[in-house]
C-alpha cells in the first residue's frame, strides 16, 4: 500500500514538477541592466519568443564570454544559449531546439585593399599569400571552417573577449589585419559610409555550407530539456515562424535575401 502511495506522490510530482514557471539563465554577451534595448536581431526574437512563454518560464541574462557561455551551459541545469551554430561537439555539450531561430549566409572572408584576391578564395589560399586573418575565439564559423580555424591556429589572429568580433572589426577598418571571416551584412552595418567600403571586398569562402542557422540550446537536464520542450512547441506557431521570416527581411544583401527567406521556410517546413 505504501509503496503504491509512493508511486502515486512520484507521478503527481512529475506531472506537476514545472506547474510554476521554469526559471531560465539565458548566459549571453546582451546585459539589460545596461537599460538599453538590444541591438541584434537574435536577442529580440528571443525576447518575443519568452513572452509567448510568460505563465511556462521566466528568464534573466547572464552576461559572460563565447566560452564561458558554454561552460556553464555545462556545468548548470538552467542554462540556455542562444543563435548558437550546431556542431556535433555542441550537441553532445546540451540539447538543442529542432527549429532555428535565425539565418545567416556563409560567413565571408572580408579583406581590406586586397581586391586582387579572386571572388571566391579558399582559406588555404588566403594564408598562402601571407594575408593577417583574424578571428574570434569560441565562435563557430560552421564545421568546415571551424575546422580549418582548429588546424591553422598558429597562422591566424584569434582575438579573445565578450566584444571580439566588434574589436577584428575595427581592426580591419584600421589596416591592422588584412581580413577576418565575418557575414557581409554585420560589417556593412557597422560601417556603411562609402569612405570605407571603398576598400573592402566581400569574398565566398570555398568548400562551405550555403546557410548557416542559429539554434537555441539549453542544459542536457530535466530543466533544461523543459525549456527546449517549451521553445519547441513555441517555434512551431506558424506565427512565429512567419514572424521570424518577416525579420529577416532588408537584413541581408539584396542577392542573399530570397535564398535565406527560402532556407527559413524549409527549415520549418512550410511548403506554401
Amino acid at each position: 500500500m505504501l509503496s503504491k502511495f509512493a508511486f502515486v506522490v512520484i507521478v503527481f510530482l512529475s506531472f506537476f514538477g514545472f506547474a510554476n514557471p521554469i526559471k531560465i539563465e539565458i548566459v549571453s554577451d546582451y546585459n539589460p541592466s545596461f537599460g538599453e534595448a538590444p541591438g541584434d536581431l537574435a536577442t529580440q526574437l528571443l525576447l518575443i519568443i519568452t513572452r509567448n512563454l510568460k505563465n511556462d518560464m521566466k528568464i534573466d541574462f547572464v552576461p559572460a564570454s563565447r566560452e564561458r557561455e558554454w561552460r556553464e551551459l555545462q556545468n548548470q541545469e538552467n542554462v540556455c544559449l542562444y543563435n548558437k551554430v550546431k556542431t556535433p561537439q555542441r550537441e553532445a555539450m546540451g540539447v538543442f531546439v529542432s527549429f532555428p531561430l535565425m539565418a545567416f549566409p556563409s560567413n565571408r572572408l572580408i579583406l581590406r585593399n586586397k581586391k586582387f584576391v579572386s571572388i571566391e578564395v579558399s582559406l588555404k589560399d588566403a594564408l598562402s599569400m601571407g594575408l593577417r586573418i583574424g578571428v574570434t575565439q569560441g565562435r563557430s564559423y560552421g564545421l568546415e571552417i571551424d575546422d580549418f580555424i582548429k588546424a591553422n591556429t598558429d597562422r591566424m589572429f584569434i582575438s579573445e573577449g565578450n566584444d571580439s568580433a566588434f574589436r577584428l572589426r575595427q581592426m580591419l577598418v584600421q589596416g591592422r589585419l588584412d581580413g577576418i571571416i565575418e557575414y557581409s551584412s554585420v560589417f556593412v552595418t557597422d560601417f556603411p559610409s562609402e569612405e570605407v567600403l571603398k576598400d573592402i571586398s566581400f569574398h565566398a569562402i570555398g568548400d562551405t555550407t550555403a546557410t548557416i542557422f542559429g539554434y537555441i540550446a539549453c542544459s542536457d537536464s530535466r530543466t533544461g530539456r523543459a525549456a527546449v520542450d517549451l521553445f519547441e512547441r513555441t517555434l512551431q506557431k506558424r506565427t512565429i515562424q512567419d514572424l521570424i521570416i518577416q525579420a529577416h527581411a532588408n537584413l541581408f544583401l539584396p542577392q542573399e535575401e530570397v535564398f535565406i527567406s527560402n532556407s527559413l521556410k524549409s527549415a520549418f517546413n512550410i511548403k506554401n
